[in-house]
């Protein structure tokens, strides 16, 4: 049986379907307090602080279907060792580390899209333990350069 940890943009990334999609999440108590500043901050994306208030509503309905991992400052400790720098990503990393040796060792699966947190979670979990939501592509905002014919261009 697998336990799901969720860094706070994985977790936004699956607010629609989370409980369909996992079972047994655990939510670190920072990620609660980044969703809380996202929820309140003016600067960020309309879309994103949707997506949070319909998570935190979620949650808020179903308080049953998933755990809370309390952050401790002496969970830091193995990051402290490796000389890392000690920030919220790096804290949510620690408090996954800190579930899987205290809660379920081996069964404790850390879901990070973030590229950079993903590489550093490979040097306390296997690759086979962390893994990424997927996302679909076609919502890309971005911009593409394309040449076009003049007919393409009618």
């Amino acid at each position: 049986m697998s336990y799901y940890v969720f860094d706070t943009s994985s977790l936004i990334l699956e607010a629609y379907t989370l409980f369909e999609d996992y079972g047994n999440i655990v939510i670190p108590s920072i990620v609660l307090g980044e969703l809380e500043h996202i929820k309140m901050d003016n600067n960020k994306d309309p879309e994103v602080k949707q997506a949070v208030r319909y998570l935190l509503e979620l949650l808020n309905r179903h308080p049953h279907e998933y755990g809370i991992h309390v952050f401790k400052t002496n969970m830091m400790e193995p990051a402290r060792n490796k000389g890392l720098e000690l920030n919220n990503d790096i804290k949510i990393l620690m408090c996954a580390l800190d579930y899987d040796k205290t809660q379920h060792p081996d069964d404790t699966i850390f879901v990070t899209n973030d590229l950079s947190l993903k590489r550093i979670a490979n040097l306390f979990f296997g690759e086979d333990s962390i893994i990424s939501v997927e996302v679909d592509s076609s919502d890309y905002k971005g911009y593409t350069d394309v040449i076009l014919t003049d007919d393409q261009m009618a």
